[in-house]
């Protein structure tokens, strides 16, 4: 009995061994479907234009835009932010290398006011003001953004690469409620969300080198939607997000028109995604300066978010999530700035002078 005993026992311990292997082995290829799965996209929207040309939805121009005259528009934004001493481009890049910068005087002014403005006019409409986190645990950032991200996006804080600095709030509001079983009758939940956003900008090398349109950070209020999977609603609020961005960018009175992005250039979450684009009137083109995706339930499925229709009703979907730029700071100065340019200074849009406290800033250089 002892012998067959010390056989069984040895026998045990070889089969442990085999099954820590098995594990292991299990959980390389776990981590490789996870990957795997990472590269399928969202099922495209219908309305989505195919292939690699983008399609233009519609020139949207206020009536009541300020025209500058074609003899004010002489100088381009990176000249008018040096001309209104609004930001030391020379001592940002000592101190904190490329594309650095120091927002002062009436810089500092608009950017708080383009703030505030975004986060009144998403309030007056219902949305909840939130200021979230600037870093995230890489397990959740993994969630919501995709690998090529943490290659060109996104900063590592330490040598182990698990905490990033955001690259936009919808990032640490998409995963809010990561995990959640959300009743159905307080759907929709409207967020506007508000942060520092810090991005590598690795693919762009050699594009807008110079001036605050293309930087490594900058400040964004974005709205975020959290809503029933019916897909007529999910995209009824795909509309009024639009709405949204094309009355703010009205109310400052700046030209814009809206693109629908091709299939090729989508992320993987985004089921459609229509960018605005702001007039610089100094080049003669339209820049992006909104983005706006419906991720229908390819975000909310990684993260685990769904809905609890009743007590007794234990059936349960995953949610719809929709996100929008309302307002990239920088990228808007510089377009308010083109735009509202004299001969003698620029014109501070009357949407904002409560919040600036002036009217008209002269040239000091």
């Amino acid at each position: 009995p002892k012998i067959k005993n010390i056989f069984l026992f040895s026998k045990i311990i070889l089969l442990k061994k085999k099954i820590l292997t098995l594990e292991k082995i299990c959980d390389i290829y776990e981590q490789k479907k996870d990957e795997t799965f990472s590269l399928i996209g969202n099922l495209v929207h219908a309305s989505t234009s195919l292939g690699k040309n983008a399609k233009l939805v519609g020139l949207k121009i206020s009536k009541k835009v300020f025209h500058p005259t074609k003899k004010s528009i002489k100088y381009n934004h990176v000249e008018l932010l040096k001309m209104i001493g609004a930001v030391d481009y020379e001592k940002g890049i000592k101190i904190s290398g490329n594309r650095g910068y120091f927002l002062k005087g009436i810089g500092l002014l608009l950017n708080n006011a383009l703030i505030r403005y975004g986060l009144d006019f998403l309030v007056k409409r219902n949305f909840i003001a939130l200021q979230t986190p600037f870093f995230m645990n890489k397990n959740l950032l993994s969630k919501c953004s995709q690998l090529e991200d943490f290659k060109e996006q996104l900063y590592s804080l330490n040598e182990n690469e698990d905490k990033f600095l955001i690259a936009t709030s919808e990032q640490p509001i998409s995963v809010f409620h990561s995990g959640e079983q959300i009743e159905k009758q307080i759907l929709p939940l409207k967020y506007a969300g508000f942060s520092s956003c810090f991005r590598k900008e690795s693919g762009s090398h050699g594009k807008d080198t110079s001036g605050l349109f293309r930087v490594h950070q900058f400040e964004k209020v974005e709205q975020f939607i959290i809503c029933n999977s019916d897909c007529l609603e999910s995209w009824a609020y795909f509309d009024e997000l639009l709405e949204n961005v094309a009355l703010f960018y009205s109310s400052i009175e700046i030209p814009f028109k809206f693109l629908n992005i091709s299939s090729n250039s989508l992320n993987n979450a985004a089921s459609k995604k229509i960018d605005l684009l702001g007039f610089f009137p100094k080049s003669n083109t339209f820049r992006e300066l909104v983005s706006c995706s419906n991720c229908t339930n390819y975000q909310s499925k990684k993260i685990n978010i769904k809905i609890q229709t009743s007590k007794k009703n234990f059936d349960r979907t995953f949610v719809h999530m929709l996100n929008s730029t309302l307002c990239a700071t920088s990228r808007v100065i510089c377009c308010i700035l083109e735009n509202f340019q004299t001969k003698y200074g620029v014109v501070i849009p009357f949407i904002l002078r409560n919040y600036t406290g002036i009217s008209f800033i002269p040239f000091v250089m």
